[in-house]
């Protein structure tokens, strides 16, 4: 079968590689130059827990140096739909088919505008890629499934022929008889947290504390089942507050959604195809959507300040993380001799397991209250590793020694700076070791843990 990845980014570069490796005459198409020459000339650098390989694989930055194929999969934002569908002509024989692995609701109706309803297959995928440099990824497939159908329930030898092709390559597939519904359950969650994050600015962690917040977002996935049950979509969530929980199940208290990280960039998000179609649906179907218009509208608004003066982050330290032994007195320390009070816990307040006080300053509950309790957590601690702790620039806690003994070490910094991704990149020729936390937490040779954000 022959395949095009159109919108070959860091996820369709992890799809993509995956199939190459199981047979399949796969060729990326991604618009940025330098990816793709990079990925010409060496081939497709993968990371993953086994190390580092390359992955021979054609790339392209257009449709036109491709030509006809079996099957598109469809991976670029939301919103670039028409515009990759505009150049996707080259691509598209009689019996092409094209199958949508993209976020949100929506994709298929633009589509069949191009290919007609009867060419167009939904689906959702769980595989992760992180892109770390010009045809540089790390490469997150194991264990990670992708679930395909068409938008009719029907299960035909078309549909399992792209499967086999997952198959073959030892990705993780499902051919679904009900699609359209796997999608809604996905999009129930992203509804949840999506625009609120956005809104609000908020991480997971203090969101999951605010309750008014919460009842927004239960509000909204209350309205969007609303709408799916009225157009005969089969759901598996029951429950609106069902949508919630799963939306922050597993999660860190520092996570950002990917709509709040698109606003962090400046970039515009995928609001439309989220909270939006559900108000499109419901304008469809005659049923009103008053919170998720509300959001929509929020969010909208803010897009609309991007790129007009609006505060633009400068490269420098985000913040720093303290380990520590008496939490609550360095709460109170905080608070009332430096003026700098919490802004945000994670965890019951009676007994926070981190808090963020204002200044730049987070406070990580190390148990116990000795220094041979809190080296006895280090493995624990979301930033350091044990190598890492007697070198981890360790401070001593003047005033809770006096009751403790303990010490505070720096458990990380955070950092921002210009250009993620080239800076990783940068990094990956330099001796430090990339964290379990992710690929942009980084450790010294000195012990250093360092977290790098965008700006």
């Amino acid at each position: 079968m022959k395949i095009c990845i159109l919108g070959a980014g860091a996820l369709g570069c992890a799809i993509g590689a995956g199939l190459a490796e199981g047979g399949a005459d796969v060729t990326l198409v991604n618009r940025n130059a330098a990816h793709v020459d990079a990925i010409e000339a060496e081939g497709l650098r993968l990371r993953d827990h086994d190390g580092e390989r390359r992955v021979r694989i054609a790339a392209a930055t257009s449709a036109a140096q491709v030509g006809p194929v079996d099957l598109v999969i469809l991976l670029v934002k939301s919103f670039h739909t028409r515009e990759a569908m505009d150049q996707a002509g080259p691509l598209l024989a009689p019996h092409t088919l094209v199958l949508s692995l993209q976020n949100g609701l929506g994709h298929e109706d633009i589509l069949a505008e191009y290919v007609g309803r009867d060419r167009v297959l939904a689906g959702k995928t769980y595989v992760g890629g992180t892109l770390l440099g010009p045809g540089h990824i790390i490469y997150g497939v194991r264990g990670k499934e992708t679930i395909i159908g068409e938008l009719d329930g029907r299960i035909t030898d078309r549909v399992r022929a792209i499967a086999h092709e997952f198959e073959r390559a030892g990705m993780l597939v499902e051919v679904s008889d009900n699609i359209m519904g796997t999608i809604w359950d996905k999009l129930l969650i992203n509804v949840a947290t999506g625009a609120v994050t956005a809104i609000s600015r908020m991480p997971y962690g203090a969101l999951y504390e605010c309750a008014p917040l919460e009842a927004v977002g239960v509000a909204a996935v209350r309205e969007a089942m609303e709408i799916a049950h009225a157009g005969g979509v089969r759901l598996s969530i029951s429950d609106p507050a069902e949508a919630w929980r799963k939306a922050g199940a597993g999660l860190p208290a520092d996570f950002r959604t990917s709509m709040l990280q698109s606003l962090d960039k400046g970039s515009v998000t995928e609001i439309d195809f989220v909270n939006g179609a559900v108000v499109e649906r419901g304008i469809q179907l005659g049923i009103s959507t008053p919170v998720n218009s509300t959001l929509v509208a929020c969010v909208k608004g803010i897009e609309s300040m991007l790129g007009r003066g609006a505060p633009v982050r400068t490269p420098g330290v985000d913040h720093v993380a303290l380990r520590v032994a008496d939490i609550d007195w360095n709460i109170r320390f905080f608070e009332e001799v430096l003026d700098m009070p919490v802004r945000e816990t994670d965890g019951p307040r009676e007994a926070p397991r981190q808090v963020w006080l204002r200044g730049g300053i987070q406070l990580i509950a190390a148990p116990g209250e000795s220094a041979g309790a809190a080296e006895a957590a280090e493995s624990a601690a979301p930033a350091e590793s044990a190598g890492a702790a007697e070198s981890a620039g360790a401070a001593e806690s003047a005033g809770a020694a006096g009751s403790t003994g303990a010490q505070a070490r720096v458990a990380h910094v955070a950092i921002r700076v210009r250009g993620l991704e080239a800076a990783l990149a940068r990094a990956a020729d330099w001796p430090v070791t990339v964290l379990p936390q992710g690929p942009n937490w980084l450790r010294t040779p000195d012990g250093i843990a360092l977290e790098l954000f965008d700006c």
